[in-house]
């Protein structure tokens, strides 16, 4: 998976030469999914990274997890290389549960090592014990290891340890490629301090460019601020496209940072590699013709625009292929919602599909007629880049990702332009 630097080389110093990982994955965000499930857009581009590093037989290359009552990153434990390995690439080094036995000495060593460690690490370790189950062992193991670690504060309180540890400093893992979920959700502290050197995959500025789409959310409000932070710390930037390398610059520009050090990361076809492996890529004919549109459901993707042409068509009597919209229903979805309540004549022609798996979307993408993705600003659109993986012709919006994700080949039409739509009158192709 080749990178393209557009600036300049990784800086040596961001390069550790004390036997720590040169390079860690963030899976953080990802500990937060079901395992199995299918996954979409930015929880899919992680999937694949955190999967490639342990398939990686690199010593250097590891993937951790913020640990915020430790503030670090930690490697992951057997239960969770487990938890994200699940389906994809086959991991190389994933460790094995070694039993409860040992696992429940290895904790105990743990907390006699690090006594000052806080009540998270304790749940921690006692997945460990577990392997991740919970329920009465579990509890039973997070006791233990809460009334070991006060006796072993005790013991040292009263000078019956010579050997006392120090409390912990922040170990520094080498350069963390933290996971989009450390920089729009609670986990904002693990790059407050030092948890280690930062860089970022800049998947898209929307939370700063249009907060109107993304909702009452402080967090995401904070989005672009913290990228100035970030970027003025001199954390590099890998960007999704061309278009956000670009507006990433732009917004420091004007924010008076200097330029951000910016890599372009090419994004991978992780569900075409998926279907050869499974010698599912060839054309598949479908029972009755359909239009496909892979997108989370949120205002921002704009399927208000498609349920009012499929509308506009029954009206006028014009017979359109069914619409399948493949994926979970997000935020800021009442207008939507609304309006298929007062049209309920609708859901005859149109599926919402909920989540679907891997599988399932690929015998979407092999059997649909084509594609559309209409959404009003993307980072890069990864629906439409998998129809055209799936050698699926596909309509786009005229938002800038879109059209690079689809090498400028595509038809476009503004996102807000229903007749424009409905004629087949696109701006582009």
């Amino acid at each position: 998976m080749p990178v393209e630097h557009s600036q300049s080389d990784l800086p040596a110093a961001a390069v550790k030469a004390s036997g720590l990982p040169m390079l860690a994955i963030d899976a953080t965000g990802l500990m937060l999914w079901p395992p199995g499930k299918g996954l979409a857009g930015i929880p899919r581009v992680e999937s694949f990274l955190v999967k490639a590093a342990l398939a990686d037989p690199d010593p250097s290359v590891e993937v951790v997890a913020y640990r915020s009552g430790e503030g670090r990153f930690r490697p992951l434990a057997p239960f969770e290389q487990e938890h994200v390995a699940t389906t994809g690439i086959a991991p190389h080094r994933v460790a094995r549960w070694p039993g409860t036995r040992a696992a429940l000495a290895r904790a105990f060593e743990a907390v006699r090592l690090r006594p000052w460690d806080k009540r998270e690490t304790d749940r921690h370790l006692a997945r460990t014990v577990t392997n991740g189950r919970t329920g009465i062992a579990y509890h039973a193991a997070r006791l233990l290891m809460r009334a070991y670690r006060l006796y072993q504060r005790a013991r040292i309180r009263f000078c019956l340890r010579q050997d006392v540890p120090g409390r912990p400093g922040v170990v520094e893992p080498g350069i963390v490629l933290i996971s989009h979920h450390i920089l729009t959700q609670e986990d904002r502290a693990a790059v407050s301090g030092g948890a280690g050197d930062i860089a970022f995959l800049c998947h898209d500025l929307i939370p700063a460019l249009r907060p109107d789409l993304i909702g009452v959310n402080t967090s995401e409000g904070r989005f672009g601020s913290y990228l100035e932070r970030l970027v003025a710390s001199g954390a590099p930037a890998f960007c999704a496209s061309d278009e956000v390398s670009a507006t990433l610059s732009e917004h420091m520009r004007e924010a008076g940072i200097g330029p951000p050090v910016v890599y372009r990361f090419p994004m991978p076809s992780v569900l075409h590699e998926t279907a050869s492996r499974m010698g599912s890529t060839s054309r598949i004919e479908a029972g009755e013709p359909f239009v496909l549109y892979c997108s989370t459901i949120e205002v921002r993707k704009n399927h208000i625009l498609l349920a009012r042409i499929w509308q506009q068509a029954l009206e006028e009597g014009v017979k359109l292929p069914r619409l399948v919209c493949a994926g979970r229903w997000g935020w800021m979805i009442e207008p939507l919602r609304a309006y298929l309540k007062a049209h309920p004549e609708l859901l005859r022609s149109v599926t919402f599909t909920g989540p679907v798996s891997d599988e399932e979307l690929i015998q979407y993408y092999r059997s649909a007629s084509f594609g559309v993705f209409p959404s009003h600003i993307e980072g890069w659109g990864y629906g439409a880049s998998e129809c055209l993986d799936f050698g699926l012709p596909v309509i786009v919006s005229t938002a800038p990702s879109l059209i690079e994700a689809t090498g400028g080949l595509m038809p476009s039409i503004d996102s807000n332009d229903q007749g424009g739509l409905v004629r087949g009158d696109p701006q582009n192709g």
